[in-house]
Parts: C-alpha cells; sequence; structure tokens
C-alpha cells in the first residue's frame, strides 16, 4: 500500500463571493496543509493578489461588480501576477464559457458543485506544476548567471593573454634588435677588421709560395661570406630600414632581396611612399609580409608572388597571393608560421583571412585599423 504523498507547501487565493463556499474551501485546502488568502469579491481579489503574488489562485466567474472573467484579464495584463495559475470555480458548463475561461489565460474549471477530491486533486496538480516552473525559472536565472560569469572571466582571460601576447612581442622585438646591433656593432666590426687585415696581408703574399698565396685568398674569401652572412642575419632580426628609413623602404629592400635569393618572381605595390604608423603596427606589417614570404620558399613551390599594401582612410590592408601549390584545410591549419601571424595580428585587434586550394594557390588578407600617431 502507498502511502500518501505530502502536501506540497502554496499559498492560494481563493476568491468567492458565497460565504459558505469560501468557508468550505478554505476549510478543505488549510486541512490539506495550505495557507488560504479568502477574498469576497473581485477588487478585493485584485489588491490581495497584486500585493503578494499567491501561488495558486480559485476564482468564482460568477460575482457582483468586477466578474471571475474580467479579474482574470486583469491578472494575466499585470507582470506581477500574470505567472500565476488560475481555476475557475463556475456552475456554468457550457462548452463556450469555459473556452472563454481558457482563452483569459485560466489552466483549468472546476464545475460546481465540485467534489473535495476533485478540488484538492486538481488544486495539488497545478501547485505542483507551479512549483515546477519557478524551478526551472530559478534554475535557468541561475545558469544565466553562472554563462554570464564564465563569458566575463573568459573575456578578462582573453584580455590579459593578449597583454601577455603583446609584452612577449614587444620583448621579442627589443631582444632582436638588441643582438642585431650586438652582431653589427661588436662582430661586424672585428670582421671588418679581419677583413682589412687579411686584404693586407694577401697583398704581401705575391713573393711567397703558391700555397700561402691560395690560403690567403681563401681567408679573404671566408670573412667575405661571413660578413656577408652575418649582415643576412643581422637584416633578418631586426631590418636597419625598418628603424631608419621606415615601412615601405624596409618592405621594397625585402622583398627584393627575397627574389634574389629564391629565383621567385616577386612584385610589390604600395600606395604610398611612406606609411604614418606606429612602430609597432609598422613592424607587425613587416614580420607578416616576411613570414608569409618564407612560407612561400619553404612549402608552396610557387613561381610567383605578389604583395600589397594599401592605405586607406581607416586602416591598412595587407595581400600577399602565390601561384604555388596551395593546401586544404585552411581553418585547420596549425603551423607556427601561420600561428605567430594570427598572433601579432589579433594583438592589434586586426583581421586575417586565408582563402587556400590545392593546386592553385594561397592568398592571405590581413587588415589593421591605424592605432594613430605617426613615426
Amino acid at each position: 500500500m502507498s502511502r500518501p504523498r505530502l502536501p506540497l507547501f502554496a499559498e492560494i487565493l481563493v476568491v468567492e463571493d458565497t460565504l459558505s463556499s469560501l468557508e468550505l474551501l478554505s476549510e478543505l485546502l488549510g486541512q490539506a496543509g495550505y495557507t488560504v488568502r479568502p477574498a469576497q469579491d473581485g477588487r478585493m481579489a485584485l489588491r490581495s493578489a497584486q500585493a503578494r503574488p499567491p501561488d495558486l489562485i480559485l476564482l468564482d466567474v460568477r460575482m457582483p461588480g468586477i466578474d471571475g472573467y474580467e479579474v482574470c484579464r486583469r491578472l494575466k495584463a499585470d507582470n506581477r501576477t500574470s505567472e500565476v495559475p488560475v481555476i475557475f470555480l463556475s456552475a456554468l458548463r457550457e462548452a463556450d464559457d469555459k473556452l472563454k475561461g481558457f482563452r483569459l489565460g485560466a489552466v483549468d474549471y472546476i464545475a460546481k458543485p465540485f467534489q473535495p477530491e476533485e478540488v484538492l486533486a486538481r488544486v495539488r496538480t497545478h501547485v505542483e506544476l507551479r512549483h515546477l516552473q519557478t524551478g526551472l525559472e530559478d534554475r535557468v536565472k541561475e545558469r544565466t548567471a553562472q554563462l554570464l560569469e564564465a563569458q566575463a572571466s573568459l573575456r578578462e582571460s582573453r584580455t590579459q593573454l593578449q597583454e601577455l601576447t603583446a609584452f612577449l612581442q614587444t620583448a621579442v622585438e627589443q631582444e632582436r634588435s638588441r643582438i642585431a646591433r650586438e652582431l653589427h656593432d661588436e662582430l661586424g666590426q672585428a670582421l671588418t677588421a679581419l677583413r682589412i687585415d687579411l686584404a693586407w696581408l694577401r697583398g704581401r703574399c705575391d713573393s711567397l709560395d703558391g700555397v700561402t698565396v691560395a690560403r690567403a685568398d681563401g681567408a679573404h674569401s671566408l670573412v667575405e661570406r661571413t660578413i656577408e652572412a652575418l649582415r643576412r642575419i643581422s637584416e633578418d632580426l631586426r631590418p636597419g630600414m625598418l628603424d631608419v628609413l621606415g615601412l615601405a623602404a624596409a618592405l621594397e629592400h625585402h622583398v627584393a632581396r627575397f627574389a634574389e635569393r629564391s629565383g621567385i618572381a616577386c612584385s610589390l605595390s604600395m600606395n604610398r611612399e611612406e606609411f604614418e604608423i606606429d612602430d609597432l603596427l609598422a613592424t607587425a606589417i613587416f614580420r607578416v609580409v616576411q613570414e608569409a614570404l618564407t612560407n612561400v620558399l619553404r612549402h608552396a613551390a610557387a613561381s610567383r608572388v605578389s604583395i600589397e599594401v594599401e592605405d586607406g582612410e581607416t586602416g591598412i590592408q595587407v595581400r600577399i597571393e602565390d601561384n604555388g601549390c596551395g593546401f586544404q584545410n585552411t581553418a585547420g591549419k596549425r603551423t607556427f608560421g601561420l600561428m605567430g601571424m594570427r598572433e601579432r595580428v589579433q594583438m592589434l585587434d586586426g583581421s586575417m583571412a586565408i582563402d587556400s586550394q590545392a593546386g592553385r594557390g594561397t592568398r592571405i588578407a590581413v587588415g589593421f585599423q591605424k592605432q594613430g600617431g605617426g613615426r
């Protein structure tokens, strides 16, 4: 034998103009464990419900003054009481009367004379539904608050990550500049002095045997190649032209050297002789072009590359296109070169799009908003 279910706590507003029916319903619901708030007319019911919305309303249809239909209409039109379930109590048995109540927002209909068991069963059903609905709404609010908090935390973490990335990129560029200066000023000067001394010694080796002359010539050539390699490494670390002559000159020099070393036809189109942008943006654009050309040399097997840099009113657009082998699935491409380019672009709130298909080359489009300030 199953145990009877305990009543759910609920506050029920009973609206009934007949005092005997009001007392009967109040006693029936009170004995079932519910808190009952009685009201004998529509105005009293509206004031009571608006002052403190109940969990459920039992509402008589036929009442003097404001009838039950009008009370229900006003309850549903008020944000404070629109969600409170309403059960009509009525001796009216016509289908149109019931349909009218449902159209006004009632959830159920109990016909008079009512049976106590039916009243309790219907009340309990709608109290349970109300509790489930309220609990669900509370869960939704709680999860929404958690989601908003998680989104705020994610935005904060992303901002911190961008700041850290910017700091690291700046630190890397500063270290590159320092190493490039050290190579140029210290090692470069030492090698230049050594080359001068070797040239002097070689000029005095004519009276010596052929082996000594050949060794002197070889040493001089080795120093020449080392100086050239040092200059190339120094330029790759931090091109001096970028700091001295600006972005346009640095790009022209780099593209020309790339074409000379790689044998790949390379065109550069710029709509400015110089770009009035800050050093951070200039460095980012140069590095994007540099990394893109490096990827072309390593992976594209291309015979032609074109670079366009267009300075507009709102920002700068950079486009690099090659006729190489391309690759599939650019969205999932995760190479260090592409990752580094994306990080640089995102660090400055720029945009980057890659369009590549196997056998049809690769197109990279990067857009930067101007950060203000000249050089």
